[in-house]
């Protein structure tokens, strides 16, 4: 299973000091990443960068890995969802100019007056109609985050009721927790609708990121927290996982050296385990 590093990693990079898409991608190649996760927010003039990230891609024999869309299927305004689902469309569009084969996708945020049970209907209404959009080499990857389909369970009963093989999973390691449950436990409901994963870890904190549970957590390097990516990567192996390991690193600290710790921590796991 090969690295690859969204670029969300470098979010602050990004909003507060003026990084662009090609500024990631000259970190990643770099570092010796040839497969990169870009999203939809980060276009400052998507114009003029578009040809730019193109060639240096194809320059420096890289690839995009996934691409992600920032959407929210959850409103009773039916014309808000169709604007949803063209940032969906949108997503396809720039998936096939990039050459990526997933379009990473959300079911929506929680909003007063709502539960899962209550947006279900909304998030496979448009999960669906962006199935039937969807060219062919390219899925959808719905992730495991927040409270509507931040669940194993409910990732899987949206993808089973959607009953497409262009939506699959975007199986984030870390988000379980927030939600109550561990990534192993998850993975084994999952298995087979894996489309794409993000490898990232947490510890617990007395500040951070509110669970479920009433816990909190904050994001540190892979290997440094309490993801047991020893077993997450076995079963990925053994289930013949073909996707790539996303980095997404979401701590506190530089950004760039918990980018550079998960990367080295993945590739020794990787080593000692025979599964590079």
């Amino acid at each position: 299973m090969e690295l690859c590093v969204s670029m969300w990693s470098v979010h602050r990079k990004f909003y507060n000091e003026g990084w662009t898409v090609i500024d990631f991608l000259k970190l990643c190649r770099d570092a010796d990443v040839r497969h990169v996760e870009l999203l939809d927010l980060f276009w400052r003039d998507v114009a003029t960068e578009l040809p730019a990230v193109l060639r240096f891609i194809q320059e420096n024999d890289m690839t995009v890995a996934a691409y992600a869309v920032t959407n929210d299927f959850v409103s009773v305004d039916a014309s808000q969802r169709a604007v949803e689902l063209q940032s969906v469309r949108r997503g396809i569009d720039f998936a096939r100019e990039l050459r990526a084969p997933v379009v990473r996708v959300f079911s929506g945020d929680l909003k007063e007056g709502y539960d899962f049970e209550s947006a279900f209907s909304y998030i496979v209404e448009g999960l669906k109609a962006a199935a039937r959009q969807t060219d062919d080499g390219i899925v959808l990857a719905l992730e495991n985050h927040g409270l509507l389909a931040g669940r194993g369970d409910q990732v899987k009963r949206v993808i089973q009721e959607v009953g497409s093989d262009k939506l699959r999973s975007t199986f984030d390691v870390g988000n379980f927790y927030l939600v109550g449950q561990q990534p192993m436990e998850s993975l084994a409901e999952l298995s087979g609708f894996l489309g794409h994963v993000h490898v990232k870890d947490f510890v617990k904190s007395e500040v951070g990121l509110p669970a479920t549970t009433g816990e909190y957590f904050a994001g540190v390097a892979c290997g440094s927290g309490i993801v047991p990516f020893q077993d997450i990567l076995s079963m990925l192996e053994a289930i013949r996982y073909p996707g790539k390991l996303s980095v997404e690193y979401e701590g506190d600290g530089d950004e760039l050296e918990g980018v550079r710790q998960s990367l080295s921590f993945l590739r020794t796991l990787q080593e000692q385990m025979g599964t590079a």
